[in-house]
């Protein structure tokens, strides 16, 4: 199994990989390339960002995903707020159902019955478990023709060997242009997440997806992608006070729900602060009708050049700020 130091460098080898040695296999009408079974290992967890400009990747719907997921809800109107393709995989027009993971880890989170509760107690108790595993594939959904809302996660993992946390994630299908960057986004960040809450140092991430592969329709990009070399890879800093993602949480609820909404210091700690600082800067975005529009409304924080990216033929450059935690 390969293991690469960045999520900018395992794209480029599950693309490269795919388009050099990939399958023509067509599924539900729609034509892909694909490797199967496909696997490899991240490092460093913390490189979870895809700061290639070729391919635009949306870090605000990566941390608005975040948000979604770890809130445990199901209702689409909020994750559409980040993406309104998400409208795609609801089966009644309101929710999604099968691929919310988090509300599959973190509902009944008041009353401790979740998965994710129920990890972290087996994890303070036996330590060296290989039973810590959040199942997220409901197979009645699965192995229906009729939904569109099928998960594409089945399990992940988490193994503390060596006093690290590992994560081990396992996928039946995996879209290597659209999904993967999104979905390694998430899990590490719930593997850390987890590994703050049982504050032991963060391990490596290992992914296996059944299928690996790229539609036709965006063969093109993923071309464009490998073609372009300016672009250095982003490593975010150290998660802290995990306490404070659910003050996060609320915040971004009320930033997402509130016609006038007023963005202000010191409520959160700086690793918090910023990704809601991206968050805002979103929104006004939105308002504004484009992100070209609200250039000059990026945060200058350690996150600029990824919003930057977001934006075709960027019409200045903002000096990278980088803020330790």
């Amino acid at each position: 199994m390969n293991s690469f130091g960045s999520l900018d460098e395992v794209h480029h080898n599950v693309l490269s990989s795919i388009l050099g040695f990939g399958d023509k296999v067509s599924t539900r009408g729609m034509s892909t390339l694909e490797l199967f079974p496909f696997s490899f290992i991240l490092e460093n967890p913390r490189m979870r960002c895809i700061s290639n400009p070729a391919r635009r990747w949306n870090f605000p719907l990566a941390i608005g995903e975040f948000c979604w997921h770890l809130s445990g809800s199901r209702k689409l109107d909020f994750i559409q707020h980040y993406a309104k393709r998400w409208s795609d995989f609801s089966d009644d027009g309101s929710t999604i159902r099968g691929s919310c993971y988090g509300n599959k880890i973190f509902s009944n989170h008041k009353e401790q019955h979740n998965q994710w509760q129920k990890l972290i107690k087996l994890l303070k108790t036996d330590p060296y478990s290989r039973r810590a595993v959040l199942n997220l594939l409901d197979n009645k959904v699965c192995l229906s023709a009729n939904s569109k809302d099928v998960p594409c996660t089945s399990t992940i993992q988490f193994l503390i060997r060596r006093n690290k946390l590992h994560a081990v994630v396992n996928m039946r299908s995996n879209d290597a242009i659209w999904g993967l960057p999104y979905d390694v986004f998430l899990f590490t960040m719930i593997q850390e997440t987890l590994a703050s809450e049982l504050e032991i140092e963060l391990g490596t991430y290992t992914h296996i997806a059944g299928s690996m592969h790229i539609y036709e329709r965006h063969l093109e990009l993923a071309n464009k992608i490998l073609a372009c070399n300016d672009y250095k890879p982003f490593e975010m800093t150290s998660m802290t006070q995990h306490w404070q993602l659910r003050k996060f949480l609320d915040l971004e609820t009320e930033l997402r729900e509130k016609q006038c909404f007023r963005l202000k210091r010191g409520l959160l700690d700086t690793y918090w602060q910023h990704l809601l600082e991206i968050l805002n800067w979103y929104r006004l975005s939105k308002e504004l009708g484009g992100f070209s529009k609200a250039y000059d409304l990026i945060p200058f924080n350690q996150y600029c050049i990824l919003i930057q990216n977001m934006i075709p033929k960027a019409k200045k450059k903002k000096t990278y700020v980088t803020t330790g935690n």
